[in-house]
C-alpha cells in the first residue's frame, strides 16, 4: 500500500510515489455493533476481521472508518495498553492485507466511543487527556501505509442533553456552564467594553457576564446576540479541534487528518446541529472535508417528504444534497464520510420509518451518489454492515448483511468501486454563485427555509452553484 495525500489539483487523491488517483468507497464500522454499544475491539477477533476485510476488498471497497475504541488501547495515567495496542496491530495488518485503507475515529476517553456531550464540554482535563492520546497512539502508528486519514471524532456537537441514540441523563445546567465557560472573555475581546456590546445588541448589560446564552437555538432572526453566539460556540470547536491537529501533526505530519464532520445546516431541520464544529469554523485544520446526509428531518410529517417516495421529494433532496457538498467545498476534496438510509424492512430515526425492500433502499442510494459525484469524492456508507440491534437506520442500512451475505446495495458499491476507484475526478465548475447572510443562517429557520429552496430551484433549472456565506 501507499500512503494517501491530497494532489496538487486540490479535489483528488494520491498515491504517493506514484502518479495514480484513488478516492475513497466503503463503509463505516467492520462488526454489525452500533459503536455507542462498543467497539470491534471490546472482543477481538482476528479471524471474524479477516474475514469481514475479505468481504470488502472481494467487492472492490477500498475504505473503512473505524472507531478505534479508546479506552482498550489508552489510559491518561499510564498511556497505550500493551493488549489493546496488540489487536489494533493485528486489526491494521490484516488491512494492509486486504488493501482496505483505515479512517480511524477517536472516542471519549473514559466515556462513550461514539457521543458523550459531557466530555467534549470540558475544556480542561478532558481534552488534555484526549490529545495525549492521539499523540500516544499516532506515534505508534507514524506514517502508517494503511492509515487514510485520522478522524477526530465523530459529529461534534456542543450540546447539553445526551444523544439521542444514548441511553442516560446529561446534566444540562452543568454542561451548559461548562460550554460557556469563556463566554464573559469572548464577548469583551471581540466588542472591547460593554458600552460596544450593548450599541451592537441593542441592550443594557451591565457587564459581559450578564449576557445570556444558551446551547439550545432559539429563533430570534438576525439577532447580533443569537449571532455572537453561534460564532463562540464555532471558536471555541476551532480551538478544540487545533489542539488535537497539533497534537497529531506534531508526531505524524505525513498522515492527513479530518474530522466526521454532521451537516450543521440541513433542509426542515432546527439549527442546534450549528453549535460549533461545523466545516465553516474548522475546514482550514484539515485536509479534506466531511459530512453526513441523512434525509431523516424531510421525512418528519409536514417537511417535504422521504426521497425513497421519489417525485418531488427525491429531486428536492438530492438539491439539497447537491447543495451542500457544494457549499462544504473550500478548496479540498469532499468526501461523504457516513451517509445512507435503510431497506429490507421498517426501521426508525427522528420517528417510525414505513417498510423498504432492499432494492428500493439500493436505487435510492445509486441515484444520489450519481448525483453527487461531480460535486463529492469519495463515498462511504453508514453502516459497513447491517447492525440488527440499532434502533435506527443501522439496523437495515448496511452495504451487507449482518453476517456478510450480498445485498441489493451491495451490487450499487462494487459497480461504484470497479467503475471510479482509480479514476481521476472532476470537481463540476460552477455556472452561478449564490449568496446567503450567515447572521440569517444562524439566526432564522425561515431565512434557512428560503435556502434550501433557492438552492432547489437553482439547481432544478440545470446550474451548478457556488455558494458563498457573507456577514
Amino acid at each position: 500500500m501507499h500512503k494517501v495525500r491530497v494532489a496538487a489539483d486540490r479535489w483528488n487523491f494520491e498515491l504517493v510515489g506514484t502518479n495514480r488517483t484513488i478516492s475513497p468507497y466503503g463503509g463505516n464500522m467492520l462488526s454489525p455493533q452500533h459503536p455507542i454499544k462498543g467497539t470491534l475491539f471490546d472482543h477481538f477477533d482476528a479471524a471474524e476481521a479477516d474475514r469481514r476485510l475479505g468481504i470488502m476488498a472481494a467487492q472492490g471497497l477500498n475504505c473503512l472508518r473505524q472507531a478505534i475504541g479508546v479506552n482498550q488501547v489508552f489510559d491518561p495515567a499510564t498511556g497505550l495498553k500493551a493488549a489493546g495496542m496488540r489487536n489494533w496491530d493485528t486489526f491494521i495488518s490484516l488491512a494492509e492485507k486486504h488493501g482496505i485503507y483505515l479512517m480511524p475515529v477517536g472516542g471519549y476517553v473514559g466515556g462513550n466511543d461514539w457521543f458523550d456531550v459531557e466530555g467534549l464540554a470540558c475544556n480542561g482535563h478532558r481534552l488534555d487527556e484526549s490529545c495525549a492520546f492521539f499523540s500516544a497512539f499516532a506515534t505508534h502508528y507514524r506514517n502508517h501505509p494503511a492509515i487514510w486519514s485520522w478522524d477526530l471524532r465523530n459529529e461534534l456537537l456542543y450540546w447539553n442533553k445526551p444523544h439521542f441514540l444514548v441511553v442516560g441523563v446529561a446534566e444540562a445546567a452543568a454542561v451548559e456552564t461548562t460550554i460557556f465557560d469563556g463566554w464573559a472573555q469572548w464577548l469583551e475581546t471581540k466588542y472591547g467594553d460593554v458600552a460596544m456590546l450593548n450599541l451592537a445588541h441593542g441592550a443594557s448589560y451591565a457587564s459581559f457576564a450578564a449576557v445570556p446564552r444558551q446551547t439550545e437555538f432559539i429563533p430570534a432572526p438576525f439577532s447580533p446576540w443569537a449571532y455572537d453566539v453561534r460564532c463562540y460556540l464555532n471558536d471555541r470547536g476551532y480551538n478544540w479541534c487545533k489542539r488535537h491537529t497539533d497534537a497529531i501533526r506534531a508526531v505524524d505530519p505525513n498522515t492527513m487528518i479530518c474530522s466526521g464532520n454532521n451537516t450543521w445546516m440541513g433542509p426542515d431541520m432546527d439549527l442546534f446541529l450549528a453549535n460549533g464544529f461545523h466545516n465553516r469554523a474548522v475546514h482550514e485544520l484539515f485536509d479534506f472535508v466531511t459530512h453526513h446526509p441523512y434525509p431523516a428531518w424531510v421525512c418528519e410529517p409536514g417537511m417535504h417528504g422521504d426521497p425513497l417516495d421519489g417525485g418531488e421529494a427525491l429531486k428536492f433532496w438530492l438539491s439539497c444534497s447537491i447543495a451542500t457538498s457544494r457549499y462544504e467545498h473550500y478548496g479540498k476534496p469532499v468526501v461523504l464520510q457516513e451517509f445512507g438510509w435503510y431497506g429490507g424492512g421498517t426501521s426508525h430515526f427522528i420517528g417510525p420509518l414505513k417498510e423498504r425492500s432492499e432494492q428500493e433502499h439500493a436505487d435510492y442510494t445509486r441515484t444520489l451518489i450519481e448525483a453527487l459525484i461531480p460535486h463529492t469524492n469519495g463515498f462511504i456508507n453508514w453502516p459497513t454492515f447491517d447492525m440488527p440491534e440499532a434502533n435506527d437506520i443501522s439496523n437495515r442500512g448496511g452495504i451487507f448483511t449482518h453476517d456478510g451475505r450480498s445485498k441489493a446495495l451491495t451490487t450499487v458499491f462494487a459497480d461504484l468501486a470497479r467503475r471510479e476507484s482509480s479514476r481521476r475526478q472532476v470537481r463540476a465548475p460552477a455556472t452561478t454563485t449564490l449568496e446567503f447572510s450567515l447572521l440569517g443562517l444562524y439566526t432564522s429557520r425561515p431565512y434557512q427555509d428560503a435556502f434550501w429552496e433557492r438552492c432547489h430551484a437553482v439547481i432544478s433549472a440545470g446550474e451548478v452553484p457556488d455558494i458563498r456565506f457573507i456577514s
